[in-house]
């Protein structure tokens, strides 16, 4: 791999995420197929020291061979999936932008104050991202009984906005009824409980983060997304990890009370810590 190659397979990876000559179900995107076969012909010392250059940058690559996502090989393609993660333990380079999707979320999600329109804030922001999050992962893997090492599946974790929309009304509504609880815990029932009306719009603007992010493509049903697979090569790592709080928990209503640990970094009860580290093994 030449100095030019490398640039020009970390640009392509930037922006694409994810690079195959085999792509399923869409047409090969700019320089995807050109990149794919340089990754798939470099040697291992070039690939170990373009690993090297991307754990610089806080990132790493993971390469899938196809036949373990269940895509058969076709005539003159390596049938390779090269996809961009993050570095565990690894800073990212300063010029990401590591808090873009909840300025995203904030920045096109207005409230009506009297006759002016303002931003949101950041606050309540986060505690909707962290919420709708959670029921998101727990629909790709609680729901449909999958664990985050079967990437595979990732074709089998779909979620519909419409349901997306009711799962969390319906949360929302078992919530309030059950009452204010103390501490902590009653920030964010107050934000949920307050801003409950515009459900909706947050779920619709999560759901656009989340696609512009590359986790989740719209399938042909509108409104309809399923996970994509970078997105459960993430999951896989942040199980191996162990890291429990971004997660899914076992049953859905515990969602709101995950929700309040992974923001306030409040400890997980033993038996999630215990559950979640056997399922990683």
């Amino acid at each position: 791999m030449t100095p030019a190659e490398q640039g020009f397979t970390f640009a392509t990876l930037l922006h694409l995420r994810m690079v195959t000559d085999n792509p399923q179900g869409r047409h090969l995107r700019d320089n995807e197929a050109e990149t794919a076969r340089i990754l798939s012909d470099c040697s291992e010392r070039d690939r170990m020291d373009f690993e090297d250059f991307l754990n610089a940058q806080g990132l790493s690559l993971r390469t899938i061979d196809g036949v373990n996502l269940g895509i058969p090989p076709r005539p003159q393609m390596t049938n390779q999936f090269h996809i961009l993660i993050r570095k565990r333990g690894e800073p990212l380079a300063p010029y990401f932008d590591s808090l873009w999707f909840i300025d995203a979320m904030k920045d096109l999600r207005r409230v009506k104050k009297g006759a002016d329109s303002q931003l949101t804030n950041r606050v309540e922001t986060i505690f909707w991202f962290t919420r709708l999050w959670l029921y998101l992962q727990w629909s790709f893997y609680e729901k449909i009984s999958r664990h985050p090492a079967q990437i595979s599946r990732y074709g089998d974790a779909m979620v519909l906005t419409s349901r997306f929309i009711e799962v969390v009304t319906e949360g929302v509504e078992k919530m309030g009824n059950a009452g204010r609880p103390v501490g902590e815990a009653g920030v964010m029932w107050d934000v949920l409980w307050k801003d409950r009306s515009n459900i909706k719009t947050w779920v619709v603007r999560f759901l656009k983060v989340m696609e512009q992010a590359g986790m989740i493509q719209e399938t042909s049903v509108k409104g309809e997304y399923r996970q994509t697979l970078p997105a459960a090569v993430d999951m896989a790592v942040i199980a191996d990890h162990e890291l429990a709080y971004l997660m899914p928990p076992d049953r859905e209503e515990d969602v709101e009370t995950r929700s309040m640990m992974l923001i306030t970094g409040a400890p997980l009860p033993t038996n999630i810590m215990r559950e979640d580290a056997n399922a990683a093994n």
